[in-house]
């Protein structure tokens, strides 16, 4: 498969949704998941379905820039597959593999997967990027006005392709989608660093 770098348009789409906003306070953390003796990733990729492209585009890149605030580096999805990128284990297996990622940091709004919609996987089974293609995921989905909103991220480990660490994210009554995003990425990279997962 072809790995296309970002156009100048996305560029301009993350600057017009404040991309250096500083309004942005912790939500409410829930620790779902903390496999022990995990090791500092270094070189991770920055996966996000949560909204429509613009939104997606501007949670990556800001909590992509969040998390090289550590020794660690990380890069957005959509700089490395392109504008309006497919998420699928084919595209993620050739980022992967073209950039050398030990880790994979991917969230989506809670309740956002649907296991009714695809015949392709188990009914109830646990979320598992690297098993199944979610393909409802990569239908927009509008972040509108509403009092609360749960992210769930989960970091996986391209060694082993496991899950080793997830949490639950709530923002409540924030004024706009870019204080949302803002709040969710310092929150969500403040957690990665507080729980000892990223490069020191």
């Amino acid at each position: 498969m072809r790995i296309r770098t970002a156009t100048s348009i996305v560029i301009a789409i993350f600057m017009a949704l404040g991309g250096c906003a500083t309004s942005a306070g912790p939500a409410t953390v829930i620790r779902t998941l903390h496999k022990p003796n995990q090791p500092g990733f270094h070189n991770i990729l920055v996966v996000s379905v949560a909204g429509e492209f613009a939104s997606r585009a501007s949670f990556e890149q800001q909590l992509a820039s969040a998390i090289a605030a550590s020794k660690a580096s990380a890069s957005p999805y959509y700089t490395i597959v392109g504008r309006k990128p497919p998420l699928t284990r084919g595209y993620l297996d050739d980022a992967i593999r073209v950039r050398q990622f030990d880790a994979v940091i991917f969230t989506r709004i809670k309740g956002q997967e649907q296991e009714e919609l695809s015949r392709t996987r188990p009914v109830g089974a646990a979320f598992d990027l690297f098993g199944y293609d979610y393909d409802e995921l990569n239908r927009d989905v509008a972040i509108g006005e509403t009092q609360s909103i749960t992210f769930v991220s989960e970091l996986y480990a391209t060694a082993t392709r496991e899950k080793v660490w997830s949490i639950d994210t709530l923002s409540v009554d924030k004024s706009s989608v870019s204080d949302l995003i803002a709040e969710q990425a310092l929150t969500i990279a403040d957690q990665l660093k507080a729980d000892r997962l990223l490069e020191r």
